[in-house]
């Protein structure tokens, strides 16, 4: 089959690989669309990001496969299904205790194992999730970033009524808009860079949509009566060389949250970004990092369960987020480059690719 190896940063190519040779307990999917996130755009250009360390050492012993997570594809049967880029150990001393999240040796597809930039991608069977009817394959695809909304919603505890502050309108942050106007928050306040992100948030549902270019700790403050937001999702932030705003959204957020508010950062910042950490403490915020992977937030659904469920009925928008479609296997270094300047080449997010059979694409 088809896949993308790297052979060094900024050198990704595809080229014949052998097939996936399941263990037990894992299945083999078709892959039927698959796109890239800007973590994996940054890590595969170079970034100094999360896990460049590991992939750097990984590309000193040889050529490497390494992205793809954010997928959906058939089973032999023909159903459509996604998969938890997240899976526990299972045998460690926290999964033996029923705390998964706890593990500290969780498989990561795309990471610690092949992912899906290839026609066909090997799975754990427990990180299959069915894609229910009315969900097409390209939206299926889409679905981790929105579960990763849920998470972040919940370990900020957003309570109905709660005022809302998030930095960016891209893909993340447009889906936590929709994600806050749905669960219930009150006010919600996005901040953008271009007039079509902004837009993209109004639509989404946001009450207030303020230019990053403004003096937003100034509108914020005015929106909420000079209190600030009681929950700040920091989505923002990055290396400005993928398009992303640095890291000086971090101590935005300290200022536009507050006493006593919660900031999740969402955000992937260089490893060594600053922090303010003074700030905070005087004014005793709680920086909060999301969970990945299905979640247990309820006995009968897991977050791509749920994120799902909100395409299905229409709660979520992600198709709004899909500006550029490609076709075959060959077409990803393409929509790499496209994902890492989506400015460039006028996108909104991520470019998807299509491979194989679309399945209900």
């Amino acid at each position: 089959m088809r896949a993308l190896v790297m052979h060094g940063f900024g050198d990704a190519t595809v080229e014949e690989v052998p097939d996936p040779d399941p263990g037990a307990d894992e299945v083999v999917i078709d892959v039927a669309c698959v796109q890239p996130s800007v973590t994996e755009c940054m890590l595969i250009a170079g970034d100094p990001v999360a896990m460049h360390d590991v992939l750097a050492a990984r590309l000193a012993a040889g050529p490497t496969r390494f992205g793809g997570h954010e997928f959906a594809g058939t089973l032999p049967d023909g159903s459509l299904v996604t998969a938890v880029e997240t899976a526990a150990c299972g045998v460690c001393a926290a999964c033996r205790r029923d705390r998964p999240d706890a593990c500290p040796s969780p498989g990561v597809l795309g990471f610690t194992r092949p992912g899906a930039f290839a026609s066909r991608v090997a799975v754990p069977l427990r990180s299959v999730v069915p894609v229910p009817d009315g969900v097409t394959a390209s939206q299926a695809a889409a679905v981790q970033p929105l579960a990763g909304a849920l998470h972040g919603h919940a370990i900020a505890e957003v309570r109905p009524g709660d005022s809302v502050l998030i930095l960016g309108a891209g893909v993340m942050g447009v889906l936590h808009a929709q994600v806050a106007r749905h669960g219930g928050a009150g006010l919600i306040m996005v901040t953008g860079r271009s007039p079509a992100k902004r837009s993209l948030a109004l639509a989404a549902g946001a009450d207030v949509v303020i230019d990053a270019a403004d003096d937003v700790h100034a509108a914020v403050l005015e929106a909420t009566g000079g209190i600030g937001a009681d929950v700040v999702f920091e989505t923002a932030g990055g290396m400005p060389s993928a398009g992303l705003a640095g890291t000086s959204t971090l101590d935005l957020a300290a200022r536009c949250v507050r006493r006593s508010g919660r900031i999740v950062m969402v955000a992937v910042l260089p490893r060594e970004a600053p922090a303010p950490l003074g700030l905070l403490r005087e004014r005793a915020v709680a920086l909060l990092h999301p969970r990945s992977g299905a979640g247990g937030y309820s006995p009968g659904s897991g977050a791509f369960e749920q994120a799902l469920r909100l395409i299905a009925r229409g709660d979520v928008d992600v198709d709004c987020l899909i500006t550029h479609r490609l076709e075959g296997v060959d077409a990803l270094p393409k929509a790499l480059d496209i994902t890492r300047d989506k400015a460039s080449h006028g996108a909104l997010g991520p470019a998807q690719v299509m491979i194989g059979s679309w399945g209900r694409a």
